[in-house]
């Protein structure tokens, strides 16, 4: 199917790749469907692009590149919303608050985007801990100690 992406213009998209958020997106409730689209020539960042919304697009990346450190449990209602019977099957991923310079860029480890990539389904999840910021420095080398 053809869409509109907010960065990439364009695009044909196989639409067994979309992607279904049954909650939406806090904030964005309205919007439950999106797509995993790649950026040219990076393989760090992503754009999680509404399907039904050509401006409501996400620059998000797997946050695992820069805090290896990153645990958190999921809740059993989450787990049953997502059909997972299989951690191998879900990726993990943040959404990315783009700043200028690109260096006090933030990424949101506090509420990370849970994808099970076999069912196509999806959720933000907000972890009710305090031991994660929403603006988590991108630029942290990542052996130090993140701090609350």
């Amino acid at each position: 199917m053809k869409m509109t992406s907010a960065y990439l213009g364009e695009i044909e998209v196989d639409e067994s790749k979309i992607i279904t958020f049954p909650s939406g997106i806090p904030g964005f409730s309205e919007s439950k469907q999106f797509v995993l689209l790649e950026f040219p020539d990076n393989q760090m960042f992503h754009i999680l692009q509404s399907a039904d919304n050509a401006q409501l697009a996400f620059i998000i990346t797997d946050p695992y590149y820069l805090y290896q450190d990153y645990v958190f449990e999921l809740e059993p209602s989450t787990i049953d919303l997502l059909k997972i019977k299989d951690r191998n099957d879900v990726a993990i991923y943040t959404i990315v608050t783009v700043n200028k310079p690109f260096t006090d860029s933030t990424i949101n480890l506090k509420a990370p985007i849970v994808i099970h990539v076999k069912e196509n389904l999806a959720k933000q999840v907000v972890l009710q801990t305090d031991a994660y910021s929403s603006r988590t420095p991108i630029n942290r080398p990542s052996n130090e100690k993140e701090e609350k």
